[in-house]
């Protein structure tokens, strides 16, 4: 065991092992702790408690059980450090039938199950206690039963009937939180905490959103929480404006709109400041004519050949300004950030 600082939490915490890397940052703990708060919560799966501890600002009762006595015993110091003590730790199989027997009096039940450090495609098959053993152990005492899962997972990959809501923080894909039974507010949710601050997208029905060939005079990235939640057509609803859709590969997609607009939902804002043929050439003199000194690529190039194209279409430059290439078909254009 040793006490380490961490920039998930805001004070120095008691780890083991792995512990940090998988604890729930303290941004997101203190948001799902609102959202379940209640008056006894059982955390079945609670390793240093990072999230237990959290639970227990919010609830009256939280029993926290941990099969690694080593985590547990951080959990316990935690607990301590963060001045709670209404916490209940339990060394144990959390579905064996006995200890769900002392579980009787849980009105929610939360799993941060655990997962392989890597793996080939991202399901909920992968997580140990799987959600079936959970759902099934504890169907009689509540089903009001909330899981973590890895973000990565779509919604379409999810063959339970549940909420699926995705958080980012600071613009990054953070977590994704399966609620169920009476917790569930809609389908699919997108939420963007900041501080203590969260916005929340949501949807039953996925709405449709026009795709585009061509940009307008403005581009924004949207959170990736909103693209993992497949809620691009309920952002552009929200927004109230014509907002289109364009696709720039799989890892990156804009909304573009002759309008300037901003929301909680959109990460980046650029400006589309030229459109030219996808040549070295053509993009340098487009660069340099615009003051341009810095030219990020912001589509797929194979990694030994990024910084050939980089050199390439920055030769010469001499401006302070950063301009962001984004292909669309076989031309380029050239944002800047708002």
């Amino acid at each position: 065991m040793e006490q380490v600082s961490s920039s998930k939490f805001t004070r120095p915490v008691y780890t083991c092992a792995d512990g940090v890397r998988f604890a729930t940052p303290e941004i997101v703990a203190r948001y799902r702790a609102r959202r379940l708060k209640t008056n006894i919560l059982a955390d079945i799966s609670c390793g240093i408690g990072g999230q237990t501890v959290f639970f227990a600002q919010q609830c009256d009762l939280v029993y926290g059980i941990e099969l690694n006595k080593n985590k547990l015993d951080c959990a316990c110091k935690n607990a301590a450090l963060y001045g709670v003590d209404n916490i209940t730790f339990i060394e144990g199989d959390a579905l064996s039938p006995g200890m769900v027997k002392q579980m009787s009096n849980a009105q929610i039940i939360f799993c941060d199950p655990s997962r392989p450090k890597t793996e080939n495609v991202r399901n909920t098959d992968i997580l140990q206690p799987g959600i079936s053993e959970v759902l099934n152990a504890y169907r009689d005492i509540t089903k009001r039963v909330v899981f973590e899962a890895p973000p990565q997972i779509p919604p379409e990959r999810i063959k339970f009937e549940c909420e699926c809501e995705y958080l980012s923080v600071n613009s990054k894909l953070n977590r994704l939180t399966l609620y169920f039974g009476q917790l569930m507010k809609c389908g699919r949710s997108a939420v963007v905490l900041e501080g203590d601050k969260y916005y929340p997208l949501r949807s039953d029905d996925k709405k449709l959103i026009s795709n585009a060939d061509k940009m307008g005079i403005y581009a924004f990235e949207p959170d990736p929480a909103v693209v993992k939640a497949g809620l691009l057509g309920e952002l552009a609803d929200e927004l109230g404006q014509k907002v289109d859709y364009i696709s720039i590969d799989s890892r990156r997609s804009l909304l573009t709109s002759d309008i300037l607009l901003d929301s909680p939902f959109i990460k980046n804002r650029y400006m589309v400041l030229d459109k030219v043929p996808f040549e070295c050439g053509v993009i340098n003199r487009s660069l340099i004519d615009l003051g341009i000194g810095r030219a990020l690529i912001r589509f797929n190039v194979a990694p030994r050949q990024y910084w050939e194209l980089r050199n390439r279409v920055e030769r010469g430059l001499m401006g302070e300004r950063t301009a962001h290439l984004f292909r669309l078909q076989d031309g380029i254009y050239v944002l800047e950030r708002i």
